[in-house]
């Protein structure tokens, strides 16, 4: 990831390990319960193109680019959420798929001579084969279904799981954990308060 900026993790939790980390930032591009999208404009997309994309990315980016940026950062969102338990998204795979037709990858190496898929395209269709191309090298070594997103969907932030267990669910215990936990205990009472029906 070439990022000029690091985005505080809620939790202080860490940033994905190497290029993984761009592919969480790119979903976390817009902060889902308290806004802003940087996304939400061309000049926004650019900007956040500038900061974390390949070299030259940021050029000539236009509506459909923002767009498809879009469209393709909430599919992946959507598999986020099944790598923390959530159902399968055969929607959000078929928009991934859609995306990667249209970005073709081919066998590259980086300077310290390390082989991986590296995009042909330039400007935002080559940052979506960038970020697809991450996706699959993850998918491979395992570190893929450590990345999630928050298991409480007002937030959905993506964070990754380095328990060993992969048993994290909450990009924040202290904060969606403790959220969650309430709102399950509060459920709680009002179903006892209720009480069986009598006859």
């Amino acid at each position: 990831m070439t990022g000029k900026r690091r985005v505080r993790q809620p939790g202080d939790r860490e940033m994905a390990p190497g290029r993984l980390a761009l592919v969480q930032s790119f979903v976390n591009s817009v902060n889902v319960e308290f806004g802003p999208d940087e996304f939400a404009t061309t000049g926004g997309f650019t900007r956040w193109l500038e900061a974390y994309g390949p070299p030259g990315a940021a050029t000539g980016v236009t509506e459909a680019d923002r767009r498809r940026a879009v469209v393709l950062r909430e599919a992946l969102r959507a598999l986020l959420r099944e790598n923390n338990g959530g159902p399968r998204d055969p929607e959000a795979r078929a928009v991934v798929e859609r995306v990667a037709g249209r970005c073709p990858l081919v066998l590259g190496f980086d300077e310290s001579g390390t082989a991986g898929l590296r995009p042909v395209g330039e400007g935002a269709q080559g940052l979506f084969g960038q970020v697809l191309a991450v996706v699959v090298e993850a998918s491979g070594d395992g570190s893929w279904q450590r990345l999630k997103s928050c298991h409480d969907h007002r937030c959905a932030w993506a964070f990754y799981d380095r328990a060993r267990n992969l048993s994290g669910r909450w990009c924040s215990m202290a904060v969606c954990g403790t959220r969650s936990k309430m709102q399950a205990y509060r459920q709680g009472l009002k179903v006892s308060a209720s009480g069986p029906v009598a006859d």
